[in-house]
């Protein structure tokens, strides 16, 4: 509290009890003396509270001054009449925006949410409360941070002369949302400040390690210098450069170029900073300081047809990706089995692979109690053939056949006729 507050007070506490002095005698003077006093002292002693934590803005015949009255007690002398205080709470304050639909040049809706992260007051600078208050406390702060951040936003997402050209690049760009928004709430100081004609954003994506994709933006010969884009990407092959910006950038000297360098570097990080809530930015028009701001999702109006297209086309996407991977598990499966069985030609082995997944009918041979699996398109093969094979000749000796007998001599005559021909079979598959 000033001097000059207390010696008001004092005054007229003085001039009480020279009055009391003059017309009642002084046993009666020093108690009414002592009354008022623990009157005035009682009345002058208010608190300001420290949960939330608050700060007080002191008054004088009721107008604001500025002066800060920090929490716990304090000593107002005439309280509320002469001296007295606004309460202030300083806690955190979290404003989110939205969501707020925007169109891109392409014609698709979209919608994003935008997050400024703050608290009341700047630190080291009383007069900072004042003007929050005359900003319209906490209600009237907000308010105004919502039409300065959805404005900004609408002219990003809309213009043909920065921010997005589609809706898909958009969802690319939250970066250079972020970018735009620094500058629209703080300005260009406290931002660092890049000595260049070319939009800070353009040279962000550029000095990115390694380099950003460039925009539509970007590659619009009108933006560029002497009709040259800044970048540019090749209609086949869709690899995309920088040349043009590199040549304007490699046409600076040594020191210019470390001198962008640094300043463009001190910007991301202030940036990514404030995206982070760890920044202190002074707001002195509105007496805030900002902590932060980050800008939400970005995706397409529900229900629209463009964001009908684009979950169809994500789902074909998906689809692609999955049959490509089923179609390099089975080519992997089948090289394995190759390497494994060398007398297998690739497709025998990709009928195999196939049977194994039941994409393929078994067909079961049965041959004088011998049975094999096998793919249906595999019959001819050399593996198969053995087995049948082998399967005729386990027919000697069963149960009920006596060795020498007519019989028996009839059967082995029979099975190496078939055994013949089912070599001349294998061998002609």
């Amino acid at each position: 509290m000033a001097r000059t507050d207390w010696t008001i007070g004092a005054v007229c506490l003085m001039a009480v009890v020279s009055a009391l002095f003059s017309f009642a005698g002084i046993w009666l003077a020093l108690v009414v003396f002592l009354a008022l006093l623990i009157l005035f002292v009682a009345n002058g002693l208010q608190k300001i509270p420290n949960t939330p934590p608050s700060k007080g803005v002191l008054t004088r015949f009721g107008k604001r001054r500025e002066v800060e009255v920090s929490e716990g007690w304090n000593f107002f002398p005439l309280f509320p009449f002469v001296f007295g205080y606004v309460l202030v709470k300083v806690e955190v304050v979290t404003s989110t925006f939205g969501p707020q639909k925007v169109r891109t040049p392409d014609g698709a809706v979209i919608s994003t949410s935008e997050t400024v992260i703050w608290k009341p007051g700047i630190e080291g600078k009383p007069g900072s409360y004042v003007a929050y208050l005359n900003s319209g406390g906490e209600t009237g702060v907000t308010a105004i941070l919502r039409e300065r951040v959805e404005d900004r936003v609408k002219t990003w997402g809309t213009s043909n002369q920065e921010g997005p050209a589609t809706w898909k690049e958009a969802q690319g760009l939250r970066d250079d949302a972020h970018s735009v928004l620094a500058k629209t709430l703080l300005g260009a100081p406290p931002l660092t400040e890049v000595d260049s004609l070319i939009p800070t954003s353009v040279w962000m994506r550029f000095l990115n390690q390694p380099k950003s994709p460039p925009t539509a933006y970007d590659m619009r010969p009108e933006n560029g210098e002497n009709g040259v884009a800044w970048a540019s990407i090749d209609d086949v092959t869709r690899h995309w450069n920088w040349n043009g910006l590199q040549t304007i950038f490699n046409g600076y000297s040594q020191a210019e170029q470390e001198a962008l360098k640094e300043s463009v570097e001190q910007r991301r990080s202030e940036i990514n900073s404030l995206r982070s809530a760890k920044a202190e930015f002074e707001d002195e028009e509105l007496g805030i300081t900002i902590l932060g701001f980050s800008v939400g999702e970005i995706n397409l109006e529900e229900g629209s047809e463009v964001a009908k297209a684009a979950e169809q086309e994500e789902k074909e996407r998906r689809e692609m990706e999955a049959d490509k991977m089923e179609i390099d598990n089975i080519s992997n499966r089948a090289a394995k089995l190759k390497k494994d069985h060398p007398d297998l030609t690739s497709d025998q082995a990709f009928q195999l692979v196939q049977t194994e997944r039941g994409k393929v009918a078994k067909t079961i041979i049965a041959v004088s109690g011998a049975k094999t699996d096998v793919g249906g398109d595999l019959l001819g093969l050399a593996g198969i053939g053995r087995e049948i094979l082998n399967g005729l000749k386990g027919r000697k000796g069963k149960k009920g056949k006596k060795k020498g007998s007519k019989d028996t001599e009839e059967d082995e005559t029979v099975a190496e006729e078939e055994d013949e021909e089912e070599e001349k079979k294998s061998k002609g598959e």
